[in-house]
């Protein structure tokens, strides 16, 4: 019984996942070159409604998971973090999408999105 249980956990945890964050731009740049994987950055914010929406919601999402295991996901709090200059916002959240060395793919997209169109934007991205 105790078998069923442990199996039961490690494939919730793995339909219920997240996505593998980092939490600085220099380690996420590392890990894309070694991986191969686009970035995506998202700027945020404490008691930001709409990236509460992003991370409770949108990043819940078994397909949205799917497509960001293909990427380096960096999040980046913009009260707490250190924030590259490149990266700038007039709100959050903001995405930034960049290649392995850190070269843009994709302007900005500033907001929350819900799952049909992250999903877009997500495959978007990985078809430049």
């Amino acid at each position: 019984m105790i078998k069923v249980w442990i199996t039961l956990l490690l494939l919730s945890s793995h339909l219920f996942g997240e996505p593998d964050w980092k939490y600085s731009f220099e380690e996420a740049k590392q890990y894309s070159y070694n991986t191969n994987k686009p970035i995506m950055i998202m700027l945020s914010r404490e008691g930001c409604d709409a990236c509460w929406y992003m991370e409770n919601i949108v990043f819940k999402d078994a397909n949205v998971i799917r497509l960001l295991e293909r990427f380096t996901p960096v999040y980046l709090d913009v009260s707490k973090d250190i924030v590259p200059k490149a990266f700038t916002y007039a709100g959050t959240p903001t995405f930034y999408f960049t290649d392995t060395t850190g070269e843009s793919i994709l302007e900005s997209f500033q907001g929350a999105a819900n799952v049909k169109d992250f999903s877009a934007l997500l495959n978007e991205v990985l078809e430049k």
